[in-house]
């Protein structure tokens, strides 16, 4: 059982004519063998493209190292809870002759509960969530620390839309009226 086989190597092409089967598999490998050596140094070229990957971990690194940076900015929710228990802890709301919960939930670079208490004439900031809660408020941690700096429009805010809050509108106006 003869076979006309061609064998074909990078730079020429060779026919062999009767050449037995087992044969042919014999003198096959050799060809093999000589087109593995000849692709030696095309895999070289792999492992220059490995050192240019490692010259850009570094670049990643920084990239990460400015993202903490902007986290560290922004206060955490204990943080921002003592600035706004600061701002309104000492407020006199004598006027107000009920007691009010607001649950405020701050969202941006994390997701925190904080809540404002009025009972008794007295002012409690906690960061904490509250559940018995009248009124609850969604705000961006930019807007809370707008509020703390006193530049906080609610009535503008609430009026384009940027102001979320759900719960009694009555008690709403009394906070803002006995704290901001």
């Amino acid at each position: 059982m003869a076979k006309k086989i061609t064998e074909t190597t990078a730079t020429e092409k060779k026919t062999v004519a009767a050449v037995p089967v087992a044969e042919a598999k014999v003198e096959a490998a050799p060809v093999v063998k000589e087109a593995a050596k000849e692709e030696k140094p095309a895999a070289k070229k792999p492992a220059a493209k490995k050192t240019t990957t490692a010259a850009k971990k570094p670049a990643a690194k920084k990239t990460t190292a400015k993202k903490e940076a902007k986290v560290e900015g922004t206060p955490d929710i204990v943080a921002l809870a003592g600035m706004l228990k600061k701002k309104i802890g000492k407020k006199n709301v004598s006027s107000v002759n009920e007691k009010i919960a607001v649950e405020i939930k701050v969202y941006g670079d994390y997701e925190a509960y904080m809540y404002i208490l009025i009972d008794n004439g007295t002012v409690t900031v906690e960061p904490y969530g509250y559940m018995d809660n009248d009124i609850h408020i969604d705000m961006p941690i930019a807007d809370v620390l707008d509020v703390i700096a006193g530049k906080y429009d609610f009535a503008a805010k609430a009026l384009s839309g940027d102001f979320y809050a759900l719960g009694s509108l009555t008690k709403m106006l009394k906070v803002k009226k006995a704290l901001f």
